[in-house]
């Protein structure tokens, strides 16, 4: 499963690790899809030229990774339930097993994720205000001149827009 940011710039998931370091892009019931070829692994096929499928039995780790290149804190796979801790991020799954984590690590990357995403979120949220806020300008500039055309004097669309009669002068007479 995979998360997509809010501006579609970031998509994250739960990248699974080949013995030599290369994360894997998707899943098959034969093992986990790899990109490039080495020879050391089965090719996964003509939909697939350029990648290998990793069995899942030799997937030892994971970690969190997003289209835009960051990686997250690796995952180390333990080979019994005893030694599987969360706080140390180490993750049991049986062997014979598909090499997927459980939800609780998911979710803990995920966590790493939107920490990774935040500052594309906030810059997000910051372009919306000021699109609203530039809206709402040119509303109270029409507004404010509609008023003016009605016949309202500049002390009460100063009192209405919560400014001086001064201020509302200086703002709104030459528009």
């Amino acid at each position: 499963m995979g998360w997509t940011s809010n501006d579609y710039n970031h998509e994250g998931y739960v990248a699974a690790i080949a013995p030599d370091g290369r994360l894997s892009s998707g899943s098959t019931g034969a093992g986990l899809f790899v990109h490039g070829i080495t020879g050391n692994y089965p090719p996964a096929g003509e939909f697939y030229p350029d990648e290998e499928i990793v069995p899942n039995d030799l997937i030892m780790s994971w970690r969190g990774a997003c289209t835009c290149g960051w990686q997250g804190e690796l995952w180390q796979r333990v080979l019994t339930a005893a030694d599987a801790d969360l706080a140390t991020r180490k993750e049991y799954v049986p062997s014979g097993e598909f090499a997927d984590v459980s939800g609780e690590v998911e979710e803990a990357v995920r966590e790493e994720w939107l920490v990774h995403i935040a500052p594309s979120e906030a810059i997000l949220g910051m372009e919306a205000a000021a699109k609203e806020h530039r809206q709402a300008g040119h509303r109270l500039d029409k507004t404010v001149a509609a008023a003016k055309a009605a016949g309202a004097s500049w002390a009460d669309i100063g009192r209405a827009a919560g400014i001086s009669r001064q201020a509302a002068h200086e703002r709104w007479a030459d528009k």
